[in-house]
């Protein structure tokens, strides 16, 4: 994947980037998924040897969202990541993606990084919203892609651009320095909101998103 389309773009730190890969791999090893995206939670196994949902709690909602040092082009900058209290979470799912129903968000989290020295405010939002169940998060998921879709506004409509991520599920669009891309990995929807990045640059940071909230699901580390 390139990462030069705009100027400071961002890039993978290469830990991460193998983070994607081998979930990748594991699922394509163990027949895992059903070819429409990786199943993050198919290699977490419990000790009957069921998959377990891929799910964040408070904690892990904060820990999920990436840091600086994720980005290996450029030097970012932001301000600390704020949990959403429980009681807020709904009001603050539904402001952020612009009104669509957030039914069974249980917590969310959020975070936004910058370029250093940047005269253009290039820059991305990373939101986490975990939900009671995969249906719930993927009806949300449903819902911002048909209002997105439907979608005119002062800035005109928004275009669906292509985002291989390898989450659960994936939707991206565009419109003008903008381009957001939506995710669902189990029970938890993420958005990465980018200004001045190219469809490029907002797939590769999507990818360090999904890299951390892996790690971070799964028990580990995303920094070690």
């Amino acid at each position: 994947m390139s990462t030069s389309r705009c100027a400071g773009g961002v890039g993978m730190r290469a830990g991460v980037r193998g983070i994607v890969v081998a979930a990748a791999m594991a699922v394509a090893l163990t027949g895992c998924g059903d070819g429409g995206g990786t199943d993050p939670g198919a290699g977490a196994a419990g000790g009957d040897g069921a998959s377990r949902t891929t799910t964040l709690d408070a904690t892990g909602l904060v820990n999920a969202l990436p840091v600086s040092s994720d980005f290996d082009n450029g030097t970012f900058t932001g301000g600390d990541p704020e949990l959403v209290p429980a009681a807020e979470a709904a009001s603050f799912c539904a402001d952020k993606l612009e009104d669509v129903d957030c039914a069974g968000v249980k917590g969310a989290s959020i975070k936004d990084l910058v370029l250093a020295g940047s005269s253009s405010d290039e820059g991305a939002t990373f939101t986490l919203y975990t939900f009671g169940s995969e249906a719930e998060a993927t009806a949300v998921l449903r819902a911002v892609e048909k209002a997105r879709k439907s979608s005119k506004g002062e800035g005109g409509p928004f275009t669906p651009v292509k985002a291989e991520t390898g989450a659960d599920e994936t939707v991206a669009f565009e419109r003008d320095d903008y381009v957001g891309v939506y995710m669902r990995i189990g029970t938890v929807v993420s958005y990465v909101s980018t200004h001045r990045f190219g469809p490029e640059q907002a797939e590769s940071a999507a990818q360090v998103q999904l890299g951390r909230l892996q790690v971070v699901a799964g028990g580990g580390d995303p920094d070690a």
